[in-house]
């Protein structure tokens, strides 16, 4: 077990007036696992992603990487623990404009003081592998996706948390992208949690945990399913719910 997160709770605003925001979610994660997190806005499922990824805490609860409680790692080491254990996929990209996409893609390397020759080795493998180049500005949606996916991936992390990457691309651009996290995970064994709202993006997991209301409502495995079969599974789950 990679990842073990233990009757977590979230609540937003003040005694007088709390909102809870996830209630008592308690799930778990394999190793090389591709699992979805599926629900309507307001649902719970981006403040789920924000506490695994400790860009927010839980009120209550434990969540486990390994044998490291994430809930107890100290501010002063946040930083060192994300950079060494997670990589970030976001929607919007959030590529730095004037820097090449090599040196996007490198940005976690340097930062972990990887020597120069053996930085170049890997970025132009991982450039290769996904077919990306250029500066930022001047390629597509699609491209940059693919680039900020290499920069998740670059430095080995443990777990990829993936927050609606699809949400700004078209649907060529999103087959493609979800086909290439289809592929690392498959090919390398990659952990990736992705929350999308989208059941076609879900159906590239071989998980999907279904958020209504803070609550873990269902999870459903592919299992021995093709992905077609299993997105209409996914499908049929989410008219269960009434179509969220």
């Amino acid at each position: 077990m990679l990842l073990n997160v233990v009757e977590i709770e979230k609540y937003y605003g003040t005694r007088n007036n709390l909102k809870k925001a996830l209630d008592r979610v308690s799930f778990s994660v394999n190793s090389g696992d591709f699992v979805s997190i599926m629900g309507a806005s307001g649902s719970g499922k981006t403040t789920l992603l924000n506490c695994i990824s400790t860009i927010d805490s839980v009120s209550s609860g434990h969540i486990y990487l390994g044998e490291q409680d994430l809930t107890t790692i100290s501010s002063a080491k946040m930083a060192a623990f994300r950079r060494e254990n997670l990589g970030f996929i976001f929607q919007d990209f959030n590529l730095l404009e004037p820097l090449t996409i090599e040196e996007n893609i490198s940005l976690p390397l340097s930062i972990k003081g990887i020597p120069g020759k053996e930085i170049e080795k890997i970025v132009k493998r991982l450039m290769q592998r996904l077919n990306i180049g250029k500066l930022p500005a001047h390629v597509s949606g699609g491209q940059k996706q693919r680039c900020a996916c290499a920069r998740a991936f670059v430095n080995n992390p443990k777990l990829i948390l993936a927050d609606e990457p699809t949400g700004a691309l078209d649907s060529a651009s999103a087959k493609q992208l979800l086909s290439m996290l289809a592929e690392l995970n498959e090919q390398d064994r990659s952990t990736i949690l992705m929350v999308t709202h989208d059941p076609f993006s879900a159906s590239f997991g071989n998980r999907v945990l279904f958020i209504k209301d803070g609550n873990l409502k269902k999870e459903i495995d592919k299992g021995q399913h093709n992905r077609n079969d299993f997105y209409q599974t996914i499908l049929s789950e989410i008219s269960a719910f009434g179509g969220e």
